[in-house]
């Protein structure tokens, strides 16, 4: 869903202000191309409503949605059903309507608990909002939450970050993402980045803090099993996992991306143009392109290299060919030797300093 209260400092992604009625038309529009897809009746093990910020949408967009989702697809009883919010946008009476229409999992994207970090991004909400947020979640019934934190923002501190894991493990928050400010897109917070404006912390106390947080995240109970995703035990983020593991993965709407296991598409990421293209009842569909093998191979590698379980390299072996593999023989020792990676029996491994890096380990796939 791409509508937001305000787009945020740091944001690459499709962002749009909300209007009610441009919303309740995108709801219906996404009906509609639901309902033309082909893929009928498949079975489903998970739904995810990402954004922008889908809690802002009526619940009854949403429920809609999902109602869709289940005339068209055969859901799993016990389907993982996620919705992201941000603090400020889920009332009560959102909530309720949430549990009713079967949704279990809620993504909160607090990214700090620190006010002056969050206005220096340009969050619409404070840190009483996110406590408030989960208080009213907890309360609800919700347990399968994830909180989004963001490292590496305006003024960040050791003492601020250390706050900001202690506060997650204190609420016993089951999931937590912790990702990397990224600002090699241009944005508004780079040219304040520029101009002085504002500050970040150094790039070696934030390799320190993400180090850091692994280890504190694994005394507080929790398993890191992808590189910014941290769960306890059987809180997972099972529709994530598909990304990594290249499973099939149907999506709907504005800007949005799918993969069948032979061939990627994605929807056009304009709105006039989406709206306009379904609602004459065709495919809005901007690209399309088959993954062939050495292509297979290389997402295979660099998104399974994002977990934490690694790839079987004699496994890649036998589904790719040693010779096709063989390409990446040199750079696997590389990272051996420099301590990125390492290789237990067949499974090769990042190392936490590898996930620190990865950015430039995966450039030897793209």
């Amino acid at each position: 869903m791409p509508f937001c209260r305000s787009r945020c400092s740091y944001c690459h992604f499709i962002s749009l202000p909300y209007d009610r009625a441009l919303a309740s038309r995108y709801a219906r529009a996404v009906l509609r191309e639901l309902e033309s897809c082909p893929e009928a009746k498949e079975e489903v093990d998970s739904i995810y409503f990402g954004g922008g910020t889908p809690s802002i949408l009526a619940a009854k967009n949403i429920l809609g949605i999902l109602q869709a989702c289940r005339c068209k697809f055969r859901i799993q009883d016990d389907g993982e059903i996620s919705l992201e919010a941000n603090p400020g946008t889920i009332s009560k009476t959102k909530i309720a309507a949430y549990r009713r229409g079967g949704i279990r999992r809620i993504s909160v994207g607090a990214q700090s608990f620190s006010d002056r970090e969050l206005s220096a991004i340009g969050r619409a909400h404070s840190s009483a909002m996110v406590f408030d947020s989960l208080r009213r979640l907890r309360e609800s019934g919700f347990e399968n939450i994830n909180l989004d934190l963001m490292l590496g923002l305006p003024y960040q501190t050791r003492v601020s970050w250390k706050h900001n894991l202690e506060t997650v493990a204190s609420l016993g928050i089951p999931h937590v993402s912790v990702y990397m400010l990224d600002l090699d897109d241009p944005c508004p917070l780079q040219t304040k980045i520029e101009e002085g404006a504002v500050f970040l912390p150094e790039d070696d106390l934030v390799s320190d803090l993400y180090l850091e947080t692994i280890e504190f995240l694994a005394s507080c109970g929790y398993q890191q099993y992808e590189i910014s995703n941290f769960a306890r035990p059987g809180y997972a983020c099972r529709h994530n996992l598909k990304y990594w593991k290249r499973e099939p993965v149907y999506s709907f709407g504005l800007g949005s991306h799918s993969f069948d296991g032979n061939t990627r598409w994605a929807n056009t990421s304009q709105m006039e143009d989406y709206l306009a293209v379904v609602e004459a009842g065709k495919n809005p569909r901007a690209w399309q392109e088959s993954v062939n093998a050495e292509n297979a191979l290389q997402e295979t590698l660099f998104l399974g290299l994002r977990l934490t379980e690694g790839v079987d390299w004699k496994g890649l072996q036998n589904a790719y060919g040693a010779e096709r593999l063989s390409t990446y023989e040199g750079a696997l020792e590389d990272w051996l030797q420099q301590g990125l990676a390492q290789k237990t029996g067949d499974v090769v491994r990042l190392t936490a300093s590898g996930m620190l890096l990865s950015n430039e380990v995966f450039q030897q796939f793209v």
